[in-house]
């Protein structure tokens, strides 16, 4: 197949989230065989991206996205005016309200001229400006009309959700203008087939190989970003904490708590780093906010046990959306030898198989039961680690770019013959 142009968007590729490593990794691979254009709308520089998230994007064109009725808009609010805004929890509201505005890309990006578009950017409402497209879906949002209470975020949110719903909810057409949507677990597909009533191909996403395991050490592991308790992707690192704050018999044989993970924008979220580091005071606590990769890389190496809570407290039924979507960095401490011990929701409960490569939990006390065996049995230990770095294989890279490229050919294909189809038709008129 010839070359041909292809846009992947992702709205904020400096979050340094799963989403922007999936963006970066589908980058690296379709480059290979065509010409590229990350879009975005936020982005550190090229070779920043490669450094993070050990990617080639030599081949790839950044491309930035600018609202400028919205950057008036931000512009024209004093300080002084702003700082009430955060006091009262409505800078979240201006972040999301860029949604609403979502649409105008539509025009930037079809000026590209793209063959292929992958919309990777969450909770998006833009409609496919190629011919062919794929929508990645990380997490399903409401539909227009279909607006469901209990979103778990605040009262205020929960007004600007519903207000909002005819503006910035899913509707039949952003769906319809894609060829494919995927999802991350079969989690997400379930939930696009409920809120959505659509069909979704499951492509995990992209785990990198964080090994080999090196020389352990007694660290319990969290790798997840510190965002504030009020975004729904909150990781609960806060619950992490108060539970080993309790297991002082680990403390006593010298065990620690390792937490890493980047540091989101905004003060919010930066006092919810200074309530965890608070927290963490007086306790064998570890803090790694921002970590490099080689440092994250390290850590994964020499932790014994991972931990993951995201989505504790939160009944799934009603708060889904709080659940982690695929948990990308359990499977990544898995790959280095780290045994999970994680929360028995969300994707994460079809990549650790419960006894064979790990322990998932329900409750705190099964947290500690579970680390508690890990810690006093080498034997046991040792046995789900060599499984755990095996089950993470499935998970790698390379099988969701291959996946990625798979899909992305067979719709580029399809595209063209229809391209043809259409012409020769004409022809004939």
């Amino acid at each position: 197949m010839a070359r041909r142009l292809i846009g992947i968007y992702n709205g904020n590729m400096g979050a340094g989230g799963g989403g922007e490593k999936r963006s970066a990794v589908m980058a690296e691979r379709l480059s290979w065989k065509h010409d590229v254009f990350l879009v975005t709308s936020a982005s550190p520089p090229i070779e920043t991206l490669e450094k993070y998230f050990a990617v080639d994007l030599s081949r790839v064109k950044l491309v930035h996205l600018r609202l400028p009725v919205h950057d008036e808009m931000r512009r024209g609010l004093s300080s002084g005016f702003e700082t009430t805004l955060r006091r009262i929890r409505l800078d979240l509201m201006l972040r999301q309200a860029r949604r609403v505005f979502e649409p105008l890309y539509f025009r930037q990006i079809r000026e590209l001229g793209l063959d292929l578009f992958i919309n990777n950017q969450a909770a998006s409402i833009l409609p496919c400006p190629a011919p062919a497209g794929i929508y990645m879906c990380m997490f399903p949002h409401d539909r227009r009309g279909d607006w469901r209470a209990g979103h778990g975020r605040g009262p205020l949110f929960e007004l600007y959700a519903k207000l909002g719903n005819p503006v910035v909810g899913m509707n039949d057409e952003v769906l319809d203008s894609y060829g494919v949507i995927t999802a991350n677990s079969e989690f997400t597909a379930h939930w696009i087939g409920r809120l959505w009533r659509r069909s979704a191909e499951v492509v995990y996403t992209a785990c990198e190989d964080m090994g080999p395991p090196a020389a352990k050490e007694k660290i319990i592991l969290h790798v997840g970003r510190f965002v504030c308790e009020a975004r729904h992707d909150n990781k609960r690192q806060q619950v992490l904490i108060e539970a080993f704050q309790k297991m002082t018999h680990l403390h006593q044989s010298g065990w620690e708590l390792h937490l890493a993970g980047s540091v989101l924008a905004g003060e919010a979220n930066r006092r919810f780093l200074e309530r965890v580091h608070g927290l963490a005071g007086g306790l064998p606590v570890r803090m790694h906010p921002s970590a490099s990769f080689e440092d994250l890389r390290s850590l994964y190496q020499r932790a014994s046990v991972y931990w993951h809570a995201t989505g504790f407290g939160a009944p799934v039924e009603k708060y889904p959306g709080k659940h982690e979507h695929f948990g990308i960095t359990t499977v990544e401490a898995m790959s280095a030898g780290a045994v999970p011990v994680v929360i028995d929701t969300g994707g994460q409960a079809e990549s650790v198989v419960h006894g064979e490569c790990g322990f998932t939990w329900s409750t705190l006390a099964e947290l500690e039961a579970y680390t508690t065996r890990l810690a006093e049995d080498a034997g046991l230990t040792a046995r789900l680690r060599d499984r755990a770095v095996e089950r993470s294989r499935l998970f790698r890279r390379s099988r969701f770019a291959d996946r990625v490229e798979g899909i992305s050919e067979r719709l580029l294909e399809a595209s063209g013959q229809v391209s043809a189809s259409t012409t020769a038709a004409r022809g004939r008129g």
